[in-house]
């Protein structure tokens, strides 16, 4: 009997301390299978701001997770329509609305007539711990931290399809509760993937 409370005692120690070493690994590996349930996010205002879109006020950095700027390019053609390319492939987002005036690249747009767009956000089913991480600036540090997966899927009634995904990371605070979710500059978070089909 002993002995069988020795076992499971050192057994869950050894389960805690790799939690603590590999949460957010494991993290990571049950993301690629499953998250939390996707929920609606508005997509109005569309606004393209030079660094990234901000989509219903959400910034999504164009920044990929090796934190330097993805291969894209937003510009607006001759038409005063909106185009996505990522390298040898283009998608037509909208119609201009609003140009800055002042000759910066920022300008709002809207979607085309037929077009179907969607903005989720789903989060991590596993939030890890980080009992140790020191704030070097002062201040609290976070006792856990989860991801947080942003996905924009935007259909042509032709067919054309784009489809970007991000993921971000927020922080839990004792007293405070969780954090907005940010692009944290960390080579864990930014955008994931774009896809362009059937342009």
């Amino acid at each position: 009997m002993m002995r069988t409370a020795i076992v499971v005692l050192i057994s869950v120690v050894a389960l805690a301390v790799a939690w603590l070493a590999a949460g957010r690994h494991v993290a990571l590996l049950v993301d690629k299978i499953v998250t939390g349930p996707a929920m609606s996010l508005p997509i109005d205002p569309l606004v393209y701001d030079g660094g990234g879109f901000v989509i219903g006020g959400t910034s999504m950095t164009f920044a990929e997770t090796n934190n330097l700027r993805g291969d894209l390019d937003a510009r607006v053609d001759s038409s005063g329509r909106v185009v996505l390319s990522k390298g040898q492939n283009s998608f037509v987002m909208g119609s201009l609305t609003l140009a800055s005036p002042s000759g910066r690249p920022d300008f709002n747009f809207r979607p085309e007539a037929g077009d179907e767009v969607s903005f989720t956000e789903s989060k991590s089913l596993l939030p890890w711990p980080t009992p140790f991480q020191i704030n070097w600036l002062g201040g609290s540090s976070p006792w856990w931290k989860q991801y947080v997966y942003y996905r924009l899927v935007w259909k042509k009634p032709a067919g054309a399809r784009l489809e970007m995904r991000w993921r971000f990371e927020r922080d839990y605070y004792s007293g405070k509760g969780w954090t907005e979710p940010l692009m944290m500059w960390n080579s864990q978070t930014g955008l994931l993937s774009v896809s362009i089909s059937g342009s």
